[in-house]
């Protein structure tokens, strides 16, 4: 056959091909389906190799002891949280949710039904209405009462049983008990029974911290919430200056390390990773919990969105605690640019990270819990350290500084509390607690920490200073606002034992 032959038969076979039949056949059938076929590679080849790597990330966390799941995270629990009194602590919140316990509380100031606008604050000094009633229901559950201080004293976290289907424990019971603790404190002070106010106080700091070892936000929430009954109980105790140095001592060995966010902080990272990261193998977990369904239900899973979430976790894991100012304002920019982000992504981004972008956590709120938490106690440790500090030279601190150096021969009386430290007592910003000596007074102040610009300011807070900016609720705020950082120590005290 000759070249002319071939040439001719060449000719005709692409004459048949591309009859306007199988032109149609291929644009309209071969050619959407060879790309249909690309794009399904192209995605599950990306979806598997997401799908390794966070099975291998799964693995290292799990191989460095941290939980991945509601399982690994009970484990968790079981093997860091103390369980030497758990048993004990079960049958106190047990006794403290019976309906023996909740009906005789009803009728009881600060733990009961009562509104608050019914009950007159207890101040120091001033006769009670309601002094009757709490001492009659003191005395009918001091025997709970009793086991609540031998648990909490001393106590470091105490670990509780939860269902597998729970990512954190029922909390109701342990708030009730700090009210309880409260109004004992209250009735030891009306009796002018300072050694048992002394053990109320430290049996409030050791119901804080019973959840302090809790891997999880709601957890440590709590925990700190908590925590403000002890810090107001201290401030009424300092005011009254109703406590020799050994018991202050005390309550400084019982608030060691609360200072600081990095334990809290750290917690927070372990507890809420375990908690989201199932959420991406079962999306519809989600609207158990009360959030939206899922907008897409991506063909080979979410692996994607949960390494996005992870890289989250790594950055949150990169910030330092060591300095409030530094962690506030790198915690509230991450926060800013990772909701800038979800807000410039493109259509396939917006798919990858649709959980994540539901399951974030709100990083600010809890930045601002941990540090404000932190910065608390340590104003009431300045306060403790100054009032140490009028015990032994006679007069007050005139500067923050001469309480840090005076501070070693103020811990430390030469007995079994030899080894205390002072801490870190500095505020966010770039000024220390405010101190001025007034007359017949010592005056400590601290300030919200609300802001990356927020710092101590150079005067005390005034209650008018709430009324120019709202005259309307300014009242309110104040009242709150001032009960934590205005601290006003009178010099001689109001102990009547004085």
């Amino acid at each position: 056959m000759t070249s002319s032959d071939d040439s001719k038969l060449s000719s005709s076979w692409l004459t048949r091909l591309l009859t306007p039949r199988n032109l149609a056949v291929f644009v309209f059938l071969v050619l959407p389906l060879s790309l249909i076929f690309l794009v399904l590679a192209w995605w599950f080849a990306r979806q598997n190799m997401a799908t390794q790597e966070l099975a291998d990330r799964k693995n290292d966390l799990l191989a460095s002891g941290l939980p991945i799941d509601a399982e690994s995270l009970l484990d968790y629990r079981r093997e860091r949280i103390d369980s030497s009194r758990s048993q004990e602590w079960q049958r106190i919140l047990d006794e403290i949710e019976s309906d023996a316990f909740q009906e005789s509380s009803r009728n009881v100031p600060v733990i009961g039904l009562i509104g608050e606008e019914d009950v007159p604050r207890y101040e120091y000094g001033q006769d009670y209405s309601y002094d009757h009633v709490a001492r009659n229901y003191l005395t009918e559950w001091k025997h709970v009462l009793d086991r609540i201080h031998l648990v909490t004293v001393g106590n470091r976290g105490i670990w509780t049983p939860i269902d597998l289907d729970a990512f954190f424990p029922g909390m109701g019971q342990e708030r009730h008990i700090v009210r309880l603790l409260k109004l004992e404190f209250e009735d030891a002070l009306r009796r002018e029974d300072f050694t048992h106010a002394g053990q109320c106080v430290l049996a409030l700091i050791g119901s804080a911290r019973a959840l302090e070892e809790e891997p999880m936000a709601v957890s440590q929430l709590v925990s700190v919430a908590m925590l403000e009954f002890a810090l107001d109980a201290i401030k009424t105790a300092l005011q009254i200056d109703c406590f020799d140095d050994e018991q202050w001592r005390a309550v400084l060995e019982q608030l060691e390390g609360l200072e600081e966010i990095e334990p809290r902080f750290r917690r927070f990272l372990i507890g809420e990773r375990a908690w989201a990261l199932p959420l991406f193998e079962d999306t519809e977990f989600l609207e158990e919990l009360g959030e939206e369904a899922v907008e897409y239900q991506l063909p080979g899973g979410h692996s994607i969105d949960a390494l996005e979430t992870l890289a989250m976790y790594d950055r949150l894991e990169l910030v330092p605690t060591d300095d409030l100012t530094t962690f506030f304002e790198e915690i509230e920019s991450l926060e800013t640019s990772v909701q800038a982000s979800f807000q410039t992504r493109n259509w396939l981004q917006k798919l990858d990270t649709q959980v994540t972008e539901m399951t974030m956590p709100s990083l600010v709120s809890m930045n601002q819990a941990f540090v404000r938490s932190a910065m608390h106690v340590r104003l009431a440790k300045t306060a403790i350290m100054a009032r140490l500090f009028q015990h032994k030279e006679g007069r007050w601190p005139s500067t923050i500084q001469e309480i840090h150096d005076a501070a070693p021969g103020l811990l430390n009386s030469g007995d079994e509390n030899g080894n205390l430290t002072i801490g870190n007592l500095a505020p966010m910003g770039d000024r220390p607690f405010g101190l001025k000596v007034a007359q017949n007074q010592l005056v400590l102040w601290g300030f919200e920490p609300d802001s990356v610009t927020a710092a101590t300011p150079v005067e005390p807070p005034t209650e008018q200073d709430f009324l120019d900016a709202d005259a309307e609720y300014g009242p309110m705020l104040a009242d709150s606002y001032l009960q934590c950082w205005l601290w006003n120590l009178p010099t001689d005290g109001l102990a009547k034992s004085n």
